[in-house]
């Protein structure tokens, strides 16, 4: 029997058969042999060169079209810094004349003062100290002075005359309380020919509504040994306006009512009355003012009858603190009861502001 017989061409496909069957199953078993393993205990098995096609480098001509597409803009060329100037001097940094230093310095130091004169003779703020005013109404500014008048006369006739007084205003953001004091006393050979004294205050509120007008509360105590009574109180309250307010000039017309008792007078009881006034003060110059104030109190019942005070003054400002003041006073009483109606009284005083 030959080798190409039909016997042998049979066993010879089988075997080829048997071949790639037995190969094709050991390719299959091999591809599934990772299924189950983590990435660590799998083996590692070779790719083949389509697998990694897309992680080879391109070709020059591809590489550089890519990287002229990729390629950044060049970044732009900032500003040189110039050469720092040197700082022109400030307008307030040129060397001034000693005159015009002088003239900054005293405004400077003139709020300075004012501030000071803020709170009166104390000089500074009072907070902490409840014994003062300003620490249960608030700050304030002060105008406190005292006055002295002597007036004497030896020769055929001895006379001698005093007068002592002291006013104190407080102008607070709500309140203006001012207050009056004065004392006179003559005497000559036979005697005292005058004796009186008064204590006057007066606490104004200003309205919100309007600047120009406040609420008023008066309060006035008179003695005079040479009247029909030893003393006399008069209260009263009301209404102020001021028709004309300048830096020069302050003018307040004021009505109100309220009532006065005599005490050691043969008029006996409290009279009603009414309260009329006008108070007038302008400065002239830096150094002279006057002031103006009438008062006028009419009685409700006719036969009860009225009363007035006129007062001027004309004051020159000195130096340190001091003026000097001329002053006159008229007061006028409807029923005297066997006494003058009318008492002047003028002074030429000396003037301490503090």
């Amino acid at each position: 029997m030959g080798w190409f017989s039909p016997h042998s061409i049979l066993l010879i496909s089988l075997a080829a058969l048997l071949t790639l069957a037995s190969h094709s199953r050991a390719e299959d078993k091999a591809s599934f042999d990772g299924i189950g393993l983590s990435y660590f205990e799998q083996t590692p098995t070779e790719k083949s060169d389509a697998e990694f096609v897309h992680y080879l480098m391109p070709e020059d001509d591809v590489q550089s079209s890519l990287t002229s597409v990729l390629e950044l803009p060049p970044l732009p060329e900032l500003p040189k810094p110039e050469e720092a100037k040197p700082a022109e001097p400030k307008p307030e940094e040129v060397e001034k004349p000693k005159e015009a230093k002088k003239d900054e310095k005293a405004k400077e130091e003139k709020p300075k003062e004012e501030e000071e004169d803020t709170y009166g003779y104390l000089e500074y703020v009072p907070y902490g100290q409840y014994y003062h005013v300003d620490y249960w109404l608030g700050q304030a500014k002060w105008k406190n002075s005292a006055e002295l008048g002597l007036n004497g006369q030896t020769g055929n006739t001895e006379s001698n005359s005093l007068r002592v007084g002291a006013k104190i205003k407080r102008e607070g953001e709500g309140t203006i309380f001012s207050a009056d004091i004065r004392h006179l006393r003559t005497s000559d050979e036979d005697g005292l020919t005058q004796n009186n004294a008064y204590v006057k205050h007066k606490l104004e509120w200003p309205l919100k509504i309007h600047k120009n007008w406040s609420v008023f509360e008066k309060t006035d105590i008179e003695y005079d040994e040479f009247k029909a009574f030893d003393m006399r109180l008069v209260f009263n309250g009301g209404v102020s306006y001021k028709p004309y307010k300048t830096d020069a000039t302050d003018w307040t017309l004021s009505v109100g009512s309220g009532f006065s008792q005599e005490y050691g007078s043969p008029q006996k009881g409290i009279i009603p009355e009414a309260t009329l006034g006008s108070e007038l003060t302008h400065q002239i110059t830096e150094k002279q003012s006057f002031q103006i104030k009438f008062e006028f109190f009419p009685a409700f019942e006719a036969n009860q009858g009225y009363r007035s005070v006129t007062d001027a003054s004309y004051t020159i400002a000195l130096d340190h603190g001091l003026s000097l003041k001329l002053s006159a006073e008229d007061r006028y009483d409807s029923t005297p009861n066997n006494r003058k109606r009318n008492d002047l009284d003028y002074a030429c005083l000396l003037i301490w502001q503090f």
